[in-house]
């Protein structure tokens, strides 16, 4: 009998509990509509989780809020107040006028994201021939990122849609019926490899309630948003959903790129150790945010395998010399890169995995995957993201492992080049590229540098490092006619630090570059300059690079 009262008081409470929330979401659904459902499902959208959506409040956009809050415009009361132009869009039937549609690629996983004429597809491959997904009938994609935007460590689609619609793929359970009206929407897919249907939608939310112009990605793990009338915008993804951080700001980096690091057994006869040979030049590279050297000679662990011109093996003690100097990034394509075979590089990009240093342009073993996007570094600082990519036209005539063909990148391979690049803009701000070319000890670059350079533009690279002709060269900015692109070139820095004795090749350069990110997202090259350096032997007997 006391179980019977006990279940029957339990069911009792559990009746009155569920009226009550649904008579509470009745009436806030009638008060506040509600503005956020997302969904969490395959591509048929087969299994959903809603949330509603809560914009700025004091100036807060989050983008995500509980099944039972209300909706506000951005900043409060604004949705009564403000004009259509601040942000809050009037309830008409056409795309307004102010949308501009973006268009690009992106690697999503292993496809190849397009955005076209307004319709996302991905594809098999860049070829465009197989067709893997393609949205849904009815949408108008205005943007697109590529992004690890939940901190998994896979990347996810983020689309900027418009379609039918207030709400997403699913509604609310207090909403009988979706309406017909033409809203923006923001859609995350993820990518799943191991499923037959690939695509699986993440977070489908309802309208937005207020104009959103693109989408950009932000620092770190975030989004920027532009809001029509606000301007740019951080947003996080947070438990689940994308949340308002703050309003974007805009940042700075200094940027300093060495040329050949260059180890004749000569420069270490005085000290063996290589401590010394930075040791002047320190002070310079420590004050840019981002300090990147051609590693011309690659390091060895054994003693044995040290050796000068013409294979070269340099001590690992230089490798931490550089790093102690304050570089955060070293190019491994060169023509000396394989003078040590394989075991060169596993010795070389482990020593720089345990420092921390980002390396590019070439790739272990152990590390191969055979992809364009092996050998591609991301440094980012400030909240500014640079992608380093490095080319070599050739290693001395020594070929890469038949098991490892793309262990060292080359020019040889131009749609590979331009994968690489294409990979490398979708998700970083500033493209830099390390080029080893040209012809030695010549002081203008010749016409496989100059065509190269065109080529660089033409792919939207923003800055070009030239190396290997150990002596300097001119730099200038580049114009694509096309796009109207511009990319600046540094055609030779020479030599960083080198024992060799020919005229000018004791002297070398650094550019010196300042990038500016907008809180928007656009990223200019505000300064850029080259200080000239030069190897001289010290009053103690050292080799040192000093400024000249």
């Amino acid at each position: 009998m006391k179980k019977t009262v006990k279940w029957f008081w339990i069911v009792t409470v559990a009746v009155v509990l569920t009226a009550t929330v649904a008579i509470l979401c009745w009436k806030l659904n009638k008060e506040y509509p509600p503005a956020e459902s997302q969904t969490e499902s395959t591509a048929d959208v087969s299994q959903t989780t809603n949330e509603s959506t809560e914009a700025p409040a004091e100036s807060t956009a989050d983008a995500s809020q509980t099944a039972n809050e209300s909706t506000a415009s951005p900043a409060e009361s604004t949705a009564e107040t403000e004009p259509a132009e601040t942000g809050t869009r009037p309830a008409d039937e056409v795309i307004p006028d102010w949308v501009q549609w973006q268009t690009g690629t992106a690697d999503f996983a292993d496809s190849y994201a397009v955005l076209k004429d307004r319709k996302i597809a991905l594809y098999e491959d860049a070829s465009c021939e197989n067709l893997r997904w393609g949205g849904e009938e009815g949408w108008s994609v205005q943007d697109m990122v590529v992004k690890d935007l939940d901190r998994d460590g896979a990347e996810e689609l983020i689309l900027l849609v418009w379609k039918h619609g207030s709400y997403g793929n699913t509604m609310p359970f207090w909403v009988e019926e979706n309406d017909n009206r033409l809203r923006q929407h923001i859609f995350i897919f993820s990518y799943d490899m191991e499923r037959d249907v690939r695509v699986r939608a993440i977070w489908m939310s309802s309208e937005v309630h207020f104009d959103i112009e693109s989408i950009a990605h932000g620092p770190k793990d975030m989004l920027t948003v532009t809001v029509k009338g606000r301007g740019p915008q951080w947003w996080q993804w947070r438990n689940f959903g994308i949340h308002y951080v703050q309003d974007a700001e805009s940042a700075q980096i200094d940027l300093l790129c060495a040329g050949d690091n260059l180890i004749h057994l000569s420069l270490l006869e005085p000290d063996p150790s290589g401590e010394g040979l930075y040791e002047k030049i320190a002070p310079v590279i420590r004050e840019a945010d981002i300090a990147v050297v051609n590693l011309e000679t690659i390091l060895v662990d054994d003693e044995r395998a040290v050796s000068d011109y013409p294979r070269f093996g340099t001590p690992v003690a230089v490798g931490e010399a550089l790093v102690h100097a304050g570089f955060a990034a070293a190019c491994l394509a060169n023509n000396h890169v394989l003078d040590k075979g394989s075991y060169g590089i596993e010795t070389t990009t482990a020593f720089f995995k345990k420092n921390g240093i980002a390396y590019f342009g070439a790739i272990a073993g152990d590390d191969y995957t055979g992809s364009y996007k092996d050998s591609v570094a991301f440094v980012e600082k400030n909240g500014i993201r640079v992608a380093f990519l490095g080319f070599t036209y050739g290693m001395n005539g020594q070929e890469a492992p038949a098991e490892f063909p793309h262990m060292v990148e080359t020019f040889a391979d131009r749609e590979r080049m331009i994968r690489q690049i294409d990979y490398a803009r979708s998700r970083a701000d500033v493209v830099v590229v390390y080029a080893h070319w040209g012809q030695e000890y010549e002081g203008e670059p010749n016409a496989q540098q100059r065509a190269l350079a065109r080529f660089f533009a033409q792919q939207k690279v923003d800055i070009v490092i030239g190396s290997h002709p150990h002596v300097l060269q001119t730099y200038e900015t580049l114009q694509d006619p096309q796009s109207g692109h511009e990319t600046l070139v540094y055609y030779s820095l020479g030599n960083f630090i080198s024992g060799q004795t020919r005229e000018g090749t004791q002297e070398g350069g650094l550019a010196d570059i300042t990038i500016e990110k907008d809180g928007d997202g656009t990223v200019r090259i505000v300064r850029y300059d080259r200080k000239k350096i030069k190897t001289v032997r010290s009053a103690e007997g050292n080799y040192v690079v000093i400024m000249d």
